[in-house]
């Protein structure tokens, strides 16, 4: 395994002759870094299975597909690639080769980033916008872009990391009439309007029981928003002509997250069109892209920097979170403490300036101001780190911190 890039030099100038194998972008940051440190005389070629490679040959290393009759195979090969590492190792083992490593997803990661900033330069203009988004978290809006009703904790599908820590959570249901006088409650609070768009969600929210009463009463109070009805779709096909009806009269867009499993996500996009109900994949994933696992790391110590990890957080001032009275910047601050700490005996410290008493607020510009603050909890917020592969949770301590 290429830990560092000792060891990738190591690799390369001792044994010489090395072939790269190609299937996303890590192949080209890894040629990069070698052409800015010295070279790729060492490389014999670059292997693929696939035909969108004609990026790599301006760098004037061969480009072989992997059938190819005249590759030496006993040249060591050197997995240049963040996914589906073991099918790509059982296929050049199945072509004969025996000499074969994999970069380590850190190193990757690092190769990346080295790649990302090479092009990019850190120019004064990418700096510039850098800045001014990580200010516009601090400025107070005039419209809530997204708030979250969390109505359950747990999940049918046990994703490793999970953001909301569902993996590792005991069944737990928020009662209905605490949901129903939530939603009610942050009507009043903006006037059944100033929210774009509403999610209802988990945990995976085809799990509660009173799901549709739920979605009527958030469309009630609030005619205008954009109701999102958050699911891993497990469920999806085996909800009733009344579900279907609710979601339909009641204008409920359904946003699926696109999961490398055996779902037939083209029966439910035709199921939701024969029902002219809306769907949508959820950011990041579609008909082309899967979800990957990632890593939101915990500081057990709380010793980050809460300013800079609210200024430098992609969900700052974006990521509001109603559960049981309290309105939250994200999920992390309130998922985090209730789950995770019960979960693996730790101790992250809530404290009354992390949320707000919803019964207590004044008014709309109170939350406003609030949700553009950092809060002391933000100091147990880590990097995110992107794993690669999507996988199921061992429910470890480590896929956190």
């Amino acid at each position: 395994m290429i830990k560092k890039a000792k060891d990738f030099f190591e690799k390369i100038n001792t044994e010489g002759n090395v072939y790269l194998f190609y299937s996303d972008d890590v192949c080209e940051a890894a040629v990069e870094f070698l052409e800015d440190n010295g070279g790729c005389r060492d490389i014999a070629g670059i292997l693929t299975m696939r035909d969108e490679w004609n990026k790599l040959l301006e760098y004037g290393i061969p480009v072989i597909k992997l059938d190819d009759a005249g590759i030496n195979k006993q040249s060591p090969v050197l997995i240049t690639s963040r996914f589906h590492q073991d099918d790509i190792r059982q296929a050049l083992l199945q072509q004969g080769f025996e000499n074969i490593e994999q970069i380590e997803e850190n190193f990757a990661l690092y190769l990346l980033k080295k790649l990302k900033n090479k092009r990019r330069g850190e120019s004064t203009e990418f700096l510039i916008t850098k800045m001014r988004n990580q200010l516009l978290h601090f400025v107070p809006r005039p419209y809530m872009e997204y708030l979250i009703f969390n109505i359950l904790d747990h999940c049918n599908l046990n994703c490793k990391g999970c953001d909301h820590f569902a993996c590792i959570a005991d069944p737990y249901i928020v009662p209905y009439e605490t949901v129903h006088n939530d939603v009610k409650r942050m009507a009043e609070i903006f006037h059944h309007d100033y929210i774009a768009q509403i999610a209802v969600m988990g945990g995976e929210p085809l799990l509660h029981p009173e799901l549709l009463q739920i979605l009527q009463d958030v469309r009630e109070n609030f005619p205008y928003a954009i109701i999102r009805l958050t699911t891993n779709g497990l469920f999806l096909l085996k909800q009733s002509d009344e579900f279907w009806k609710v979601c339909r009269d009641y204008r409920i867009t359904i946003v699926n997250t696109k999961y490398p499993i055996n779902l037939d996500y083209e029966r439910m996009k035709s199921k939701c069109s024969d029902e002219n109900v809306r769907f949508v994949f959820f950011e990041g994933t579609g008909d082309d892209t899967v979800k990957t696992s990632t890593k939101k790391t915990i500081s057990l110590a709380g010793t980050e920097d809460p300013v800079k990890r609210f200024a430098e957080c992609n969900i700052s001032n974006y990521g509001n979170f109603v559960m049981e009275g309290k309105f939250f910047g994200c999920p992390f601050c309130s998922q985090s403490y209730r789950i995770f700490n019960k979960k693996f005996n730790q101790h992250l410290r809530l404290t009354e300036k992390d949320y707000l008493d919803i019964y207590k607020v004044n008014d709309m510009q109170e939350i406003f101001e609030f949700a553009a603050r950092p809060k002391p909890y933000c100091r147990y917020c880590g990097d995110l780190v992107r794993w690669g592969e999507w996988e199921q949770s061992k429910r470890d301590i480590s896929e956190w911190v």
